[in-house]
């Protein structure tokens, strides 16, 4: 009796907090979306796809030019800016690395010793409070840069540390990461936008953790929730059925229940080319495409915002995607434009920790 009035409480609790969350009126199961963190996107053509309502960029690359914003905003005022960051680790290539990171003590191991392209990513001790501290900054500071919401990267490092392994270098748990989860969504629902709404969070991949999180979180967003990535360029008809999807995926309609999208990414092997980056001009196989579109209950995917995108080298999250619209294969392909030297702006000193 004690624990379910205990339930009870706790659930109240949530709702009364989730009641506080003011959401975009646009921000609903389905919308239209488009991701690129390989580059930032080119201000001076027209933006491709022109009906994209929630773009999810990487925050440094919209720190350094504040132009993107603008952008977006010109082509539809009603635009949902999300902002990617990593949360579970930090790199060279972040804004505030040298001035608090690279000599803080509080870098751990390499993401992934077996994968070069990632030597320069090394996990943070998310139990230190002053870490945590940095990382709910980078939230605050893709609130004052005009985004709508936050893209939060590897909150599951606690897989890399099962068994024993210490795969981070600081014996993370999941309750670690759930503690780490709960203390971002209050301090992102804490801050109001320029649009005077609540700043969104999301959940990004991370399946065993929604039901501790999912009733705090506003979105989701997954990379091949159903394992169609394969490996080389040919049709890999094999993984047009594989079954143990659905876990992965299924867990994520805890979110659609209630009424938040899903953004789901799938990265078929054969859309483009990993080391050019550029589209395959029919866009993936046929296999691929209609195994990567299907979405229904048996997939646990329904009602998911699903993109194409290449996956690996330069191409990897860039502008090449293809779209299920019309369910037909080499159709809803598109190449968002992006310029690479805009990567190398200055860091603004609010970017840096240092103002």
């Amino acid at each position: 009796m004690k624990r379910a009035v205990f339930l009870l409480a706790a659930a109240s609790a949530i709702r009364g907090s989730l009641a506080q969350v003011r959401v975009p009126p646009n921000f609903e199961v389905g919308v239209k979306w488009q991701i690129v963190i390989q580059s930032t996107i080119d201000v001076n053509p027209p933006l491709e796809p022109a009906d994209a309502v929630v773009w999810d960029l990487d925050l440094y690359h919209v720190a350094r030019t504040p132009e993107v914003v603008s952008h977006l905003r010109e082509n539809n005022p009603n635009t949902i800016l999300i902002c990617y960051f990593n949360a579970g680790l930090t790199q060279k290539s972040d804004c505030d690395y040298e001035t608090r990171w690279e000599k803080s003590g509080l870098l751990g191991n390499v993401y992934d010793p077996e994968e070069p392209q990632f030597d320069d990513e090394r996990w943070v001790n998310i139990k230190n409070q002053t870490a945590r501290d940095w990382i709910k900054e980078r939230i605050t500071l893709a609130r004052d840069v005009g985004c709508d919401g936050v893209d939060p990267d590897n909150i599951d490092g606690y897989h890399n540390d099962e068994d024993g392994n210490n795969g981070t270098g600081w014996d993370l748990s999941r309750d670690d990461y759930v503690s780490f989860v709960r203390e971002l969504a209050e301090h992102a629902h804490g801050l109001t936008t320029k649009r005077n709404y609540t700043l969104l969070i999301g959940q990004k991949n991370a399946p065993d953790l929604v039901e501790d999180v999912g009733d705090l979180l506003d979105f989701a967003v997954l990379e091949d929730c159903k394992s169609l990535n394969g490996g080389g360029g040919d049709d890999d008809d094999d993984n047009d059925d594989n079954n143990d999807d659905a876990p992965f995926c299924g867990e994520f309609q805890h979110y659609i229940e209630r009424g938040r999208p899903v953004f789901s990414i799938e990265y078929p092997s054969t859309l483009g080319d990993d080391e050019t980056g550029e589209c395959n001009a029919g866009g993936a196989s046929k296999a691929q495409y209609e195994a990567s579109c299907d979405a229904s209950t048996a997939r646990g995917n329904s009602d998911f915002s699903t993109v194409l995108k290449i996956q690996g080298g330069v191409g990897e999250l860039n502008g090449c995607t293809q779209y299920c619209d019309g369910l037909q294969p080499g159709t809803g392909i598109v190449v968002t434009a992006t310029d690479s030297e805009l990567d190398g702006n200055e860091c603004p000193p609010e970017a840096t920790g240092s103002s």
